[in-house]
């Protein structure tokens, strides 16, 4: 929606203006209705009526009843150009309003009424209606009506709108008793056009519908996909601008219609009518994209505004994930200081599950400094590895080949049968599909359709649970090939591939499974017992620590030798350097504080 831009106006003061307000319920009448245009004809009338310059609000298609804003998990009615308007009214930029009828700014009556008292009177705003009648507040009479007839519109609106369910429930019903893909109302799902009140297939629309699916599928982002349908110059079905919205391309990704399953709920009765509609995508490739989606989902919510050398690496010894934390800040002295550091997350999970936190590490770990001494012990135990010298040299090529070779043959194997198990589901699905529309056309009983239903979903579970399993097993091989890789690429170029941070981390995540950070506690100088620093406890993905070769005859070193395995751990001592010292500074302001005002004293 686009904002009304309130500049100075030279010579002429707020109550030289008439702010007339615009609105109608739906985007059919804003679109193809002559009612916007009316409004602001008689708007533009009445403010040369009454010898003040007319200036245009126009809220276009938003409906008065809808809930369409979420604030603090609760819905409001939410109208962009009307809240605009409020904040105008309180910064004393409004001081005439106009309406057609004030059914136009509100049908609700609390809202009506808290915007009379809070805006209206409050900051003497003069409210003209129709062909410029004044309503005087100040008048009695005309007080009492405003709020007679605000509750008269707010009734009015309850009966039109249950008219309109009531309606709409007929509609549904039929459609649901005729063997027609009839259509409801509204705009037409972009891919299909209302013709004679049936669902039809857009040729030119669909073949971009099953572009989009194809293409975020194989990994393109909305964006991505945005751009090209613009630069194609393909036609949207609402944008003014004729540009692809990121929030429209999401929307249709996730909507099952597609598949030929169109589902309405009228919530007023509490019940879903499933109509069978022309199908433009496959429900196998619905289902593929629904995860992608949830995937890229959960790497947006998860996304970090940084990237931390030992992320995903540390826990904590209450066994919670360490997680890290970036910051600037900005010292007395002008000076910018930017603060990371690694900590434990259970007091903020106990906080939010309100319980108490048994977690005894309280300190936080300076960043830079444990990404420092966690990388020196790791090389240092890389480079001092027999085993990585020598299983590179000899067995690790040799098993990478064989890996590679069965990798081939087992991946084609698994890939084949996730297609027969991705058939089967599809062809399950589209019985389901087919077995509801039949319900809910009344061509099979209730009990008999839940009966097979249940059967389907069963079966449905099954096969999903088999593919679930071959998944795995694919991403299994994958891990494994990965790991081979990974011996190749840093057994004899260790010192060229740990120079950038990509190669630290891929170093480190490739043979270390995890860090376990604990607290280490001394007495203080009031004999009590306080966290003064951090011990750590590296757990290598094979064993690594203290390997050594074994020579079968010391005295001739060409018989040949074998190599001994070491441990999978490395523990160290407590170490004061990697300890975040939160308190130092707050105590040396606050000692020079005190300084200051004794001075000052």
């Amino acid at each position: 929606m686009v904002q009304v831009q309130i500049s100075s106006c030279g010579f002429m003061a707020a109550k030289d203006y008439l702010d007339c307000y615009t609105r109608v319920s739906t985007q059919e009448q804003a679109r193809s209705g002559s009612s916007l245009v009316v409004q602001k004809e008689l708007g533009e009338k009445v403010a040369k009526k009454l010898g003040l310059k007319f200036r245009h609000r126009d809220e276009g298609a938003t409906s008065s009843t809808l809930k369409n804003k979420k604030i603090g998990g609760v819905e409001f009615h939410y109208r962009e150009v009307l809240e605009q308007l409020k904040d105008d009214i309180s910064n004393g930029k409004v001081k005439n309003i106009w309406v057609q009828d004030r059914s136009r700014m509100f049908r609700d009556m609390t809202d009506g009424l808290l915007f009379r008292r809070d805006y209206l009177e409050r900051y003497q705003v003069t409210l003209f209606e129709g062909d410029g009648s004044k309503i005087d507040f100040n008048n009695e009479d005309e007080s009492v009506m405003y709020d007679i007839i605000t509750r008269l519109q707010q009734y009015e609106n309850k009966k039109r709108v249950e008219k309109s369910q009531r309606g709409k429930i007929a509609k549904l019903e039929k459609a649901v008793k005729s063997n027609k893909s009839m259509h409801i109302g509204g705009t037409a799902l972009f891919g299909y056009d209302n013709i004679e009140k049936e669902w039809h297939i857009n040729k030119e629309q669909a073949k971009w519908v099953r572009f989009i699916f194809n293409e975020y599928e194989k990994g393109k982002t909305v964006k991505q996909i945005k751009n090209h349908l613009d630069s194609a110059g393909v036609e949207t079905a609402r944008t003014k601008n004729g540009l692809w919205c990121l929030g429209t391309l999401q929307k249709m990704l996730a909507n099952e219609s597609y598949t030929g399953l169109h589902k309405v709920h009228v919530k007023k009765i509490d019940r879903t009518y499933a109509l069978k509609v022309p199908a433009i995508i496959k429900v196998a490739q619905f289902r593929r994209v629904q995860k992608v989606l949830e995937q890229n989902n959960k790497h947006k919510t998860n996304a970090k505004k940084h990237a931390s050398l030992l992320d995903g690496l540390l826990y904590c010894e209450c066994g919670t994930r360490m997680a890290s934390h970036h910051q600037k800040y900005t010292k007395s002295t002008g000076q910018v200081v930017n603060q990371k550091k690694y900590f434990c997350r259970s007091k903020e999970k106990a906080w939010k599950q309100s319980t108490a936190s048994e977690c005894k590490n309280t300190k936080a770990l300076t960043m830079d400094e444990t990404d420092d001494f966690i990388f020196r012990i790791v090389k240092d135990v890389a480079k001092n590895s027999s085993l990585l010298k020598e299983n590179t040299k000899k067995a690790v090529m040799k098993e990478k080949q064989q890996v590679e070779e069965n990798y081939v043959a087992e991946k084609e194997r698994i890939e084949k049968k996730i297609q027969r198990l991705q058939a089967s589901i599809e062809n399950i699905e589209n019985q389901i599909t087919e077995t509801e529309v039949q319900k809910g056309l009344g061509q099979k009983l209730a009990k008999v359709a839940d009966k097979v239903l249940e059967r389907y979903w069963a079966e449905h579970d099954s096969i999903t649970q088999e593919l679930k399993k071959c998944e795995d097993e694919l991403e299994e091989l994958d891990e494994n090939l990965v790991w081979i890789d990974w011996i190749g690429k840093f057994s004899d170029e260790l010192q060229v591939k740990t120079r950038s941070f990509s190669g630290k981390q891929e170093f480190l995540k490739g043979l270390l499974d995890k860090v376990v950070v604990s607290a280490e506690f001394e007495l203080n100088r009031d004999k009590l017992s306080k966290q003064q620093g951090h011990s750590f406890k590296l757990m290598f993905n094979i064993a690594l620590v203290d390997d050594k070769i074994v020579y079968k005859d010391d005295t001739n070193k060409r018989l040949g030798y074998d190599v001994k395995s070491g441990k999978k751990s490395l523990k160290t001592e407590m170490v004061r350097e990697v300890t975040a010292r939160s308190g130092v500074y707050k105590r040396k302001k606050k000692a020079k504080n005190s300084q200051s005002n004794q001075r000052l004293s």
